[in-house]
């Protein structure tokens, strides 16, 4: 499933929200993260230029496409990048018709991220279309009562508000939502459409590489 129909916006800071904080305001530190994958003709093209550049993202991923490429989950592990659950299904009209079910969803992801990397930790996830707005407050409670940390993101490269949506486009469109910020989590994909952000990534690294971000992942030095 593609995010088509995810909310977009960046994080307005809403206090319900968790997402990684670091102590030092000067310092300038950026996760790129990638929702909805593994796919077979996006990911391993992400995967490459994260390690021409020697840079590590954090992916978010659904339980179904994880069955579908364990070998892309053991290779983003074994790489030394962040692997965290985005639900099973991805399925909007399932996980959010009650919090039961979404909490099962969360469950099976982690169980097949479980079967692929055999010990997996699973408390950081990520909810589809993001935490936002009062309608996701249940679901807030619920996760984290269930001792689950949900993420995030206050930047983004666009690439959830239509199909193939032109490379220079994400790249400008993260640029702008970046801005000045000190602390930055991206949203990007790396669903089986998103050709364009495989197409962009070089130019965002070196992006923000020119910006004196520091790339870093969920795991690495991170307050949550």
């Amino acid at each position: 499933r593609t995010s088509t129909n995810d909310k977009v916006e960046p994080n307005k800071n809403d206090s319900n929200d968790k997402k990684p904080s670091n102590t030092s305001e000067s310092k300038k530190e950026v996760f790129l993260t990638f929702d909805d994958g593994p796919t077979a003709n996006i990911t391993p093209r992400i995967l490459e230029t994260l390690d021409k550049y020697n840079v590590k993202a954090s992916f978010f991923v659904i339980g179904q496409n994880a069955e579908k490429h364990p070998e892309l989950i053991k290779e983003e592990k074994a790489k030394g990048h962040f692997i965290a659950n985005h639900t099973y299904s991805h399925d909007y009209n399932y996980i959010y018709s009650n919090t039961d079910n979404f909490l099962k969803d969360l469950e099976k992801c982690k169980q097949v991220l479980n079967s692929i990397l055999g010990e997996y930790d699973g408390k950081i996830i990520r909810f589809p279309g993001g935490s936002f707005g009062s309608k996701r407050a249940a679901y807030r409670e619920a996760v984290k009562n269930a001792g689950y940390t949900y993420v995030d993101w206050n930047a983004l490269n666009g690439d959830a508000e239509r199909l193939n949506v032109p490379a220079d486009e994400l790249i400008n469109k993260l640029k702008e939502t970046v801005g000045n910020k000190n602390h930055v989590v991206i949203l990007m994909h790396d669903a089986a459409t998103k050709k364009t952000t495989a197409d962009s990534l070089p130019e965002v690294i070196e992006y923000l590489k020119s910006q004196g971000y520091e790339f870093k992942t969920l795991d690495q030095d991170t307050q949550l």
